[in-house]
């Protein structure tokens, strides 16, 4: 079976990151001639690495998955910008926070609308989304991964399909029952491994052109009428809509209903969120991953982040004098969490030495303190 979490060679991780460095920049692919002429310099054949690179094909369709997106034909054209997927991140890291992540934000989100949206004996339930309606239930999506996400949506198999495009210029897609199979996902990894288990025939790369799912159609102008919402508030009408299964929960550290509280807040406190958020959803990402040195600095990050919510300068000054009004055990955590600052600065700041480091997963604090510390903030907003 292909693995896409399989090392790569040298060549195929530059091909990669080639292409992902001009879009963590600028938010825009570059163009297969950019590509293919930055490798030819250095006597590479960009056309045969792209090739190369592992695919996984849904069985009895020419629809297939894989690290990277390419047009119908297989060849590559001057002007073409292939795109790298969702699971490219895995490969090359800096993808994760600006596009893989997010992107694993909308598609928990998206589960959930889809699972709450009340079923009917005599009819089939049709869901659709918008943009807006995105955006509205995760405030902390960056107004420009909003306007890439139709691309990203219609590259990966949960949200196969394109977008239409109203009269005043705003996308709306289908949501499928195929999104309700990616339930629980936290973390790239985890996801990838569902679209394997999705997706168990392998290809055989190099023999002929391949596809890798549908091509992003150009906004067309349609019109959209007015569907009774659900209420999940997202429009829906007639469509087949089964009985969700029962999908396992993936490890993470923080509670989901945590960050979800925190992005219900972030329209009516005067502190911006946003940044709390994310770091919260790259920490569970990063501990499903069990990246140790990531999850050390993303918490003593979160830890040096919310003080000022309770007006304190610092989150040593937030633990030696807390509020009077908070529980013992509360006050307690904070110490903890307080103690735990110096392994922080370890992972972060201590120099390469001869003798080998020893940061490991099993050295994170209890999840309850860092959980009692968010409730705190919840309250406080």
């Amino acid at each position: 079976m292909t693995d896409l979490l399989a090392p790569l060679s040298h060549d195929q991780l530059l091909l990669l990151h080639t292409m992902a460095g001009p879009y963590t920049r600028t938010g825009e692919w570059p163009t297969w001639y950019f590509v293919r002429e930055t490798l030819d310099r250095q006597e590479l054949d960009a056309d045969k690495l792209m090739q190369s690179l592992p695919l996984l094909k849904v069985p009895m369709t020419t629809a297939t998955y894989g690290l990277a997106w390419y047009p119908l034909t297989g060849y590559i054209q001057d002007e073409e910008k292939p795109a790298l997927t969702v699971a490219a991140a895995l490969h090359v890291p800096p993808l994760m926070a600006i596009m893989s992540q997010p992107f694993l934000n909308v598609l928990r989100k998206l589960v959930e609308i889809y699972r709450a949206v009340p079923l009917e004996p005599n009819r089939a339930v049709r869901v659709t989304y918008t943009a807006k309606k995105i955006k509205q239930a995760l405030p902390s999506l960056s107004d420009q991964f909003v306007a890439r996400l139709p691309e990203i949506l219609t590259h990966e198999p949960p949200t196969w399909g394109g977008s239409k495009w109203t009269e005043d210029g705003e996308w709306i897609r289908d949501l499928g029952r195929n999104v309700s199979r990616y339930a629980g996902i936290n973390d790239v990894k985890s996801y990838v491994a569902r679209v394997t288990e999705l997706m168990p025939e392998s290809v055989v790369v190099g023999a002929e052109p391949v596809q890798t799912g549908p091509r992003l159609r150009l906004p067309q102008p349609v019109i959209v009428r007015q569907l009774p919402p659900s209420v999940t508030g997202f429009n829906s009408e007639p469509e087949e809509s089964p009985a969700p299964e029962p999908q396992p929960s993936a490890l993470v550290y923080v509670d989901e209903s945590l960050i979800k509280e925190l992005e219900a807040k972030h329209s009516t406190t005067k502190w911006s969120l946003n940044k709390l958020i994310q770091l919260l959803r790259e920490l569970n990402s990063n501990y499903g991953m069990e990246n140790p040195y990531a999850c050390h600095a993303l918490l003593r990050a979160i830890l040096d982040h919310v003080p000022p919510v309770f007006g304190a300068n610092n989150f040593e000054q937030l633990a030696s004098s807390p509020p009077q009004a908070w529980k013992q055990t509360d006050k307690d955590y904070l110490r903890q969490l307080k103690n735990f600052k110096p392994q922080g600065h370890d992972a972060l700041h201590r120099q390469i030495r001869e003798s080998a480091d020893l940061i490991k997963m099993g050295y994170m604090p209890p999840q309850a303190w860092l959980d009692a510390l968010l409730r705190l903030v919840i309250d406080a907003l």
